[in-house]
């Protein structure tokens, strides 16, 4: 049974030179009508049992939407699926679009949880991301989100980019005490090989801090964090007590999850599948009522395992015992043994891609 809906809302204002995800600034298809394609690829899917109890818009920038395009959104796709088991509905918004009624306009529609992507509370932070609102724009989108009655506010936050040092690291980290978040995503910056910083990277002309100085930030990042509440529940996440983003946890616990938007990735029936990441094949696929997938993989013996693994090890419930009865040698020092259950502990979590290569390398070569 599909128990999350994930939703892809491809456009922005501008693009983010670390941003990987599919967006774009010139659209060839306008939002209102992209939102119409958006059910009508999720009509493709009418044979499926969906029940969500989460549904998730991502993006992109979801908040260039307006709340009046949302309601009207909703009143259809209620017509499409069962929606009495949904629990959480989240919205990614970033801090300079949306006003305090906006905000209210999204609560009445029945929006219970918002993550506003703040990326980094210092101005020197925001101007190596090349981000363009500011600190206090952040501030200011946290407090209308909680004065229009959220209670479930995340915000993401970028570590680990070029100019930050440790000290910097701790003076942003005070701000979080003081607002009104419930949920703190905090991201290692990743010069991904398509992105602007990417092209930088490869080229020597992007000096990211070293591998020590990083460790320590997420040492200091985990323990900080901690001292305030936010308990971690997986590698970049934390959370205060009951706030854990039940939407990811479908992903993490490698339940059924449905992406419906351009790019957007799907797991039913253990396979995995995603959409083309061509907004105007999208569009074209789904006008003539195909569904625009494009790439499909069914997951079997050890290709299953490991998917398993790439997504429970990132929590911090880890997996049962008896999945990895023996640790490949040279993997011990990164998993704690809790019960039946084994766990990635802090230099695990922080070296989560090493650890799982070399998994995965040791699961390929079992007879």
């Amino acid at each position: 049974m599909v128990k999350a809906l994930y939703f892809h809302i491809p456009f922005c204002s501008y693009k983010c030179p670390y941003c990987d995800f599919v967006s774009v600034v010139e659209p060839v298809v306008e939002p209102k009508e992209y939102m119409c394609l958006l059910l009508k690829e999720l009509e493709l899917y009418k044979d499926l049992s969906i029940k969500p109890k989460t549904l998730y818009f991502g993006g992109g920038t979801p908040s260039l939407i307006k709340p009046e395009v949302y309601e009207a959104f909703f009143e259809k796709l209620s017509g499409l699926l069962d929606t009495s088991f949904l629990e959480e509905l989240t919205i990614e918004c970033n801090p300079e679009n949306y006003s305090l009624e906006d905000f209210r306009k999204l609560k009445e529609i029945g929006f219970n949880r918002v993550s506003i992507g703040v990326q980094s509370l210092r101005e020197e932070g925001l101007k190596a991301l090349g981000r363009l609102h500011s600190v206090e724009d952040s501030i200011r989108a946290i407090e209308l989100a909680h004065k229009a009655g959220f209670e479930n506010i995340n915000i993401d936050l970028i570590y680990g980019y070029q100019g930050q040092s440790l000290k910097d690291l701790k003076g942003e980290l005070k701000a979080p005490r003081t607002l009104p978040i419930s949920h703190v995503s905090f991201y290692l910056l990743t010069p991904y090989e398509d992105t602007q910083f990417g092209l930088l990277y490869q080229k020597g002309l992007l000096d990211l801090p070293d591998g020590d100085t990083v460790a320590d930030m997420y040492e200091f990042i985990c323990e900080s964090l901690e001292s305030m509440g936010f308990m971690q529940y997986e590698v970049s996440n934390f959370a205060l007590p009951g706030y854990e983003c039940k939407h990811n946890m479908v992903y993490w616990s490698h339940e059924e999850y449905l992406g419906i938007g351009v790019s957007a990735w799907s797991f039913i029936g253990r396979v995995r599948f995603g959409n083309t990441k061509n907004l105007r094949l999208y569009a074209e696929k789904v006008s003539r009522s195909e569904k625009p997938v494009e790439y499909e993989e069914r997951l079997e013996g050890k290709d299953l395992l490991y998917d398993y693994l790439f997504t429970a090890l990132r929590t911090t419930r880890g997996v049962e015992r008896e999945v990895l009865s023996e640790l490949p040698q040279g993997l011990e020092e990164f998993f704690v043994e809790e019960g039946q259950r084994l766990i990635l502990n802090r230099k695990g979590m922080l070296l989560i891609n090493e650890v799982l290569w070399k998994l995965r390398e040791a699961i390929l070569l079992r007879t």
